[in-house]
């Protein structure tokens, strides 16, 4: 790999003057910085990224730190991070939190460490990561974690859990479950409180499940013993494990229970039956807030401060129709 002093050699100048020329940290000859630019491409020569840091005070890296990269959600969140990342001449460094405060505040460490210009982070784990990320001086964008001050962009989840109630009561559902997710998180909370005011304004009985607590045994437990017709959960994935105990217990989808998701990840499209969710604009939130951090970065005026996305229903096999 080429460095800076065999550019600066094969140009004829010196190393101070590859440095300016890169950096546009100081005036140099169009003539010199045409020598410059042709021994780069001819050595090959890429810039370390931190040690033009170091001399810029400020990179052109992003950090985004995620809770679970394992969930395709997350998946496409980072695909729209980076494309519009790199669409703008910046690059991301990814860290996978896996809602572990130890290993978010490393990470965090990790990002002002490489002098990233920015962060972008959804779902911390704890108030105390949280705190840490507002106490950085770096601009930051939050996705799906609203607060008064921050800069954000969610989703619509009070439209979800709507939209989830709804197809359930087009499918005749009575009585509903509703497998809920961590409820200090306002994302699932919107979802779930809803859904529930829905239903329960339309007449059903309405049951609730932790999935983070949830068992096979105590799910088909309550589908029994209270005869449940349609189940609502808070995520895809909570959905797919749904639908393969309903099978193994020779329930029939969506005859005698329906269900829906949240998410629409791509798998939903191709899963037997393919699942009945609320498709929530993962690569848009993404796009949206890597527009929002590199409006601040940048200096922008007039940067809108929350971003709210309409979030759609999907139908498909696993819920009735009249």
């Amino acid at each position: 790999m080429a460095t800076i002093k065999e550019v600066a050699a094969l140009a004829g100048v010196s190393v101070a003057t590859v440095s300016r020329a890169m950096n546009q940290s100081g005036y140099v000859k169009a003539e010199t910085k045409a020598k410059i630019d042709a021994a780069i491409q001819q050595l090959d020569y890429a810039p370390n990224e931190v040690a033009r840091t170091l001399n810029m005070k400020q990179s052109k890296v992003l950090g985004l730190l995620l809770p679970d990269m394992s969930n395709p959600f997350f998946t496409q969140v980072a695909r729209g991070v980076e494309d519009t990342a790199m669409a703008h001449g910046y690059h991301i460094m990814i860290g996978n939190g896996a809602m572990d405060e130890h290993k978010e505040l490393d990470y965090l460490a990790t990002f002002k460490a490489n002098h990233c210009s920015g962060i972008i982070a959804s779902q911390l784990s704890t108030a105390h990561a949280f705190e840490q990320l507002q106490h950085d001086e770096r601009p930051h964008v939050l996705i799906d974690r609203v607060t008064a001050d921050d800069y954000c962009v969610e989703a619509d989840h009070r439209q979800g859990g709507r939209l989830q109630a709804e197809a359930v009561l087009r499918g005749e559902g009575q009585c509903v479950l509703i497998v809920y997710q961590d409820q200090s998180y306002q994302s699932f909370r919107q979802r779930f409180e809803t859904a529930r005011e829905v239903l329960q304004k339309a007449g059903c009985t309405v049951l609730e499940l932790s999935d983070l607590a949830m068992t096979k045994a105590q799910f088909l437990t309550l589908i029994h013993d209270h005869r449940i017709d349609s189940v609502i959960c808070s995520h895809d994935v909570a959905a797919f494990r749904v639908l393969k105990w309903l099978y193994h217990d020779g329930q029939r989808v969506p005859e005698d229970v329906q269900v829906v998701g949240y998410d629409d990840m791509p798998l939903a499209e191709w899963f037997v039956p393919g699942l009945t969710t609320v498709r929530q604009p993962a690569y848009t939130l993404g796009e949206r807030a890597t527009q929002k951090l590199i409006a601040q970065i940048e200096g922008r005026s007039n940067i809108e401060r929350k971003t709210l996305l309409d979030v759609t229903l999907i139908e498909r096999e696993t819920t009735r129709r009249k």
